[in-house]
């Protein structure tokens, strides 16, 4: 405690949709600030006000001299929730906290970056634009983004929290305590994966495999020209940072099958799971009943009825631990580098 017996007030608050990850944030913060007396966790409470002009109003608590954290993630509709996001970030910042900190476990626009056609908008320049210069934002924290070079949007840098080594983990666990490794793979379904998840086979001491495609443009879907490494008769984990539509997990699924693969098992960091030409209803039918074994996915984006739906090919990964442990570290002020290592075995 501090020698005038005052505690530092941490107030955790959440947009509309992700108010369950930001309880559970908030308890993984506080259970592991438990040992520093210094510090309390709370909810920050959030009044949203929309009037007959469709336009809304956000009221706080009290932020007065205290460490705030805001999270928000993609959830329908994106565009309200980022306008609410933009308002509960002003009524922070009038209420004169001592410090702020953003966390997106999914950052709304972050695949809208570049200028890949003529006289198109690229939002996942603008919104960092937005948060840094019109709203004062100083401390952003990236849940495993789509592209890592998003980070340097943001001035200054935005920390990103590494979500490969839960993927890691729940492969050694869920996976290889029952199938022993010369009967696994790790296959990449294209070249930006295996770039970026080149570590993956190595600490967990299985052979890779890959899946080379060719594209003719953006607006068709890559062809397999081959499959290199040996998936006959094994049980394939296909990772990826993004499950969208799970269209390419179903069409790479299929193809391993075919080549004679024993199971296929698709682990995305992010599991978006829409596709706007069909109900939830009927994706997750069409999910339940593919090639793929299972879908392993985090909660960074809620899932809703979706796992419900899925008839038990949806399985979860919690993130509220890791962002808990991340908080903690910004907190006081520790390194984050340690979170981004894994452990071969």
């Amino acid at each position: 405690m501090k020698p005038n017996g005052i505690r530092t007030i941490v107030k955790v608050f959440a947009t509309t949709g992700a108010e369950c990850l930001g309880k559970d944030v908030k308890d993984e913060m506080a259970r592991r600030l438990f040992d520093h007396p210094d510090y309390t966790v709370e909810m920050g409470e959030v009044s949203v006000s929309r009037f007959s002009n469709e336009n809304i109003e956000v009221q706080v608590s009290n932020v007065r001299d205290h460490i705030v954290l805001v999270l928000h993630t993609q959830v329908p509709p994106v565009n309200d929730g980022l306008i609410q996001l933009f308002a509960l970030l002003d009524a922070i910042n009038n209420a004169h906290p001592r410090q702020t900190f953003l966390v997106f476990p999914y950052m709304p626009y972050s695949r809208s970056d570049r200028k890949n056609r003529p006289r198109i908008s690229v939002m996942g320049q603008r919104l960092p634009e937005i948060l840094n210069r019109v709203l004062g934002v100083k401390r952003v924290m990236l849940l495993s983004p789509h592209d890592p070079h998003i980070k340097q949007y943001f001035i200054p840098t935005a920390d990103e929290v590494p979500v490969v080594p839960l993927l890691v983990d729940y492969i050694r666990k869920e996976f290889l305590s029952k199938w022993s490794r010369e009967d696994c793979a790790v296959v990449f379904a294209d070249s930006a994966a295996a770039k970026r998840f080149e570590e993956v086979p190595l600490v967990l001491g299985l052979d890779p495999a890959y899946i080379y495609k060719s594209r003719v443009d953006n607006t068709e879907s890559p062809t397999v020209k081959a499959i290199t490494g040996k998936v006959r008769g094994r049980h394939c984990f296909i990772v990826d940072d993004e499950i969208l539509t799970g269209n390419t997990a179903l069409k790479d699924a299929a193809i391993l099958k075919e080549e004679g693969a024993a199971s296929v098992h698709v682990l995305g960091i992010h599991g978006v799971m829409e596709d706007q030409r069909m109900s939830t209803e009927a994706l997750m039918a069409k999910l339940a009943d593919s090639p793929v074994d299972t879908f392993v996915v985090t909660d960074s984006i809620p899932l809703g009825d979706k796992v419900a739906l899925s008839n038990g090919r949806i399985r979860v990964i919690p993130i509220a631990p890791l962002l808990g442990e991340t908080c903690k570290r910004l907190i006081l002020g520790e390194s984050l580098s340690e979170l981004h290592r894994m452990t071969e075995g």
